[in-house]
């Protein structure tokens, strides 16, 4: 049984013990390590980063940050938080392409259908299905909003200018969760699914 409360006391006894903020590496091992039914995520990471930077989560022995230190904290935290969120959605484009039957099992990629190019942008995945229907496949890591409905619509009409290439065009989107919106705007449109993805953690032991 964990020693810790709650994942912020963890998070401050290690800050306290390391002197500085430990890795994500480090922190994540011992979060699940003690909370293994937890939902840590780098997202999570960089909150308690960001919080304790700029002076929100107090650690006894450590100074408050000044006003230029917690500005150069958030824009750090920022980068780290975008960074973290592209990585994220490239590893699940990479993981998706090479296994579409975990969306559907009757589904192969197209035909360079890795970041497929159209005068609308650049389609995630476009697929097949076993009527040979086409099918958009859009990714998002974290949350989608209803913006990426309106990407995923834009994709399908450039696409239906081409009837006698592309036919019975179907979209799906991808992503860790949806706003409210999202669920809503897709209710009366039969040619357009959410699939929500989970990211689990597998820890080692090497030595």
């Amino acid at each position: 049984m964990s020693n810790y409360r709650t994942i912020k006391e963890l998070v401050i006894e290690t800050y306290m013990n390391e002197g500085i903020f430990p890795s994500y590496e480090k922190l994540t091992s011992l979060v699940l390590a003690h909370f293994p039914t937890s939902k840590w995520q780098r997202t999570h990471y960089s909150w308690y980063k960001s919080k304790i930077k700029n002076g929100y989560i107090n650690v006894p022995g450590f100074e408050t940050n000044t006003n230029d230190d917690i500005e150069n904290a958030i824009d750090t935290d920022i980068e780290e938080t975008i960074h973290s969120r592209l990585s994220l959605e490239k590893d699940l484009h990479s993981y998706l392409s090479k296994n579409l039957n975990i969306i559907d099992e009757n589904l192969v990629l197209a035909e360079d259908g890795i970041e497929y190019q159209i005068d609308a942008g650049r389609i995630d995945l476009l697929a097949k299905d076993n009527q040979n229907n086409t099918v958009v496949i859009e990714l998002k890591a974290g949350k989608a909003n209803d913006s990426a409905v309106g990407q995923l619509l834009g994709y399908i009409g450039c696409l239906s200018e081409q009837p006698e290439k592309y036919k019975n065009i179907k979209g799906i989107l991808v992503a860790s969760d949806f706003d409210k919106r999202v669920t809503y705007a897709i209710k009366n449109l039969p040619n357009i699914k959410l699939v929500k993805y989970q990211v689990s953690f597998k820890l080692q032991e090497i030595i």
